[in-house]
């Protein structure tokens, strides 16, 4: 089954407006949290912040090792979480490997090729402004 959302608004720190390919996700650690995630085509993981990770409870006591993007280089701790997509009667749930970026950054939940997509055959439609998402089922 495919599943689709509508590209999100986003404001820009200047205060312009941009649609992007996000869609509603619950994550999970020990707690659960509700929010937007960009399904971001460019980044190898997914990412999310120190913030957010210690909102959820995720443990930040493994190995320190760099994230790099568009922002440059900095510190990261690799980890799992949970992450439940659902719209109707369709839901997926799996855990995912995410790097949890330690400072204070603000950005949104990013979620990369490994783990995620390799889930999924991901479908961007620009100009209908609309992501699809459909569940691979390995046997």
């Amino acid at each position: 089954m495919t599943i689709s959302f509508k590209y999100k608004a986003v404001s820009r720190p200047d205060g312009t407006q941009v649609k992007t390919p996000s869609i509603p996700v619950t994550l999970r650690g020990k707690e659960i949290f509700e929010t937007i995630a960009l399904v971001d085509s460019g980044a190898d993981i997914s990412a999310i912040s120190q913030d957010l990770a210690e909102i959820l409870g995720i443990r930040l006591s493994g190995a320190k090792s760099p994230a790099f993007g568009i922002g440059g280089k900095v510190d990261s701790v690799e980890t799992n979480m949970g992450i439940s997509i659902q719209k109707g009667h369709e839901r997926y749930s799996f855990q995912m490997p995410v790097k949890v970026i330690l400072g204070k950054y603000d950005f949104p939940v990013l979620l990369g090729r490994t783990g995620f997509f390799e889930k999924f055959v991901i479908s961007f439609d620009e100009s209908q402004e609309k992501i699809s998402l459909k569940r691979i089922i390995r046997r």
